[in-house]
């Protein structure tokens, strides 16, 4: 009986997984118009307990400039990726032939002999190819921005009657406790993970920015905002926002100085804030194993794409603290854990 209960949940797991991959047309603009929703709640949240001479705005002023400011936000950041790839584009060319003098003069320099193969190599790495399907990939997120935007509108109409579903799923008064003290947990663990990661991402941009200023790369601004970004996605995204603006200072400078002292300083910078401030500021708040991380990075990389790595670790955390509310499922978030340590039941949070 055990052994099947297994099989039917595995099965039903791997069921789960293929119907969000097949619907993802379908599923990921409302789960991106979630992520949205969540950040105008949490930056409304912010805004409100800002007070001047002890007055704060109201909660509907509140909610109305949160939402202005991250509109704002998203639209200066996709005019910004949009123009700059474009810009790029114009100097792939200039870029590529940069990049073959440099990898032939390295090679001269060691004493290779200039091979063939290495030419045709070179010939099939099409910079321009890769910078277009990264602007049509920016681009398939505007054409998603009507649906996104009726998401948005029906979500924010169904927060209103949210608690009162609640109160109506669960008749006992300590399961609907039970059920708020849950969702209590997830806000605050998930919200403080977005706090930290904002801190230390908009750090590690602004830092970026002055090194790739300092050393005249081109474009610093989109590559700042890039590496802002890309500090969102778990391990990979350190890598790949050291890795493109250090490749573009190879390309761009006709020696190797600027290429070293840009891909050294940016990733010092990424080590220090990444490794040494950020666990230092985020503690043991979400307690997710380093390989489950890794793992989820992949899985949800591979069943919604780039999206897909950004809501990696709050998606993980939210089924790690949901499978810790359950004896059944406990073993599962045991297994999330970093440490094993779990609470032992529904924990009763003071909400304030």
């Amino acid at each position: 009986m055990k052994i099947t209960r297994i099989v039917l949940t595995m099965f039903a797991v791997v069921l789960a997984f293929y119907l969000l991959n097949l619907g993802q047309a379908l599923l990921l603009p409302l789960v991106i118009a979630g992520a949205i929703v969540y950040l105008i709640n949490i930056l409304a949240h912010v805004i409100s307990r800002i007070s001047i001479r002890s007055v704060s705005l109201p909660k509907p002023f509140s909610m109305a400039l949160a939402v202005a400011v991250t509109l704002v936000f998203i639209t200066l950041t996709v005019q910004l990726i949009t123009e700059n790839v474009a810009r790029v584009l114009q100097k792939a060319p200039e870029y590529q032939e940069n990049l073959e003098a440099r990898i032939f003069d390295l090679c001269n320099r060691m004493g290779f002999q200039e091979l063939p193969s290495l030419r045709e190599m070179l010939s099939q790495f099409d910079l321009s190819g890769f910078l277009l399907s990264f602007g049509g990939m920016v681009s398939t997120l505007v054409s998603s921005m009507g649906i996104i935007i009726i998401y948005l509108i029906f979500i924010f109409l169904e927060q209103r009657t949210f608690s009162a579903k609640i109160r109506a799923l669960f008749s006992k008064k300590s399961e609907q406790e039970d059920a708020f003290n849950l969702i209590y947990q997830i806000n605050q663990d998930i919200g403080s993970y977005i706090g930290i990661k904002f801190v230390t991402s908009t750090a590690t941009g602004i830092i970026s920015y002055l090194v790739l200023q300092c050393v005249g790369v081109d474009f610093a601004s989109f590559w700042a905002v890039l590496i802002f970004l890309l500090n969102f996605i778990p391990t990979i995204g350190s890598i790949i926002a050291t890795a493109f603006p250090s490749l573009l200072a190879l390309v761009q400078f006709e020696t190797f100085a600027p290429f070293i002292v840009t891909i050294s300083i940016l990733a010092a910078v990424q080590f220090c804030i990444g490794s040494l401030v950020e666990p230092k500021l985020m503690g043991n708040r979400l307690n997710l194993s380093p390989l489950v991380i890794l793992l989820s990075l992949g899985l949800w990389g591979t069943i919604w794409g780039i999206a897909g790595m950004f809501l990696c670790v709050p998606i993980t955390v939210i089924i790690m603290i949901i499978c810790a509310y359950f004896p059944e499922t406990r073993a599962v978030a045991v297994a999330l854990s970093s440490n094993g340590e779990l609470p032992v039941g529904p924990r009763r949070i003071r909400r304030s």
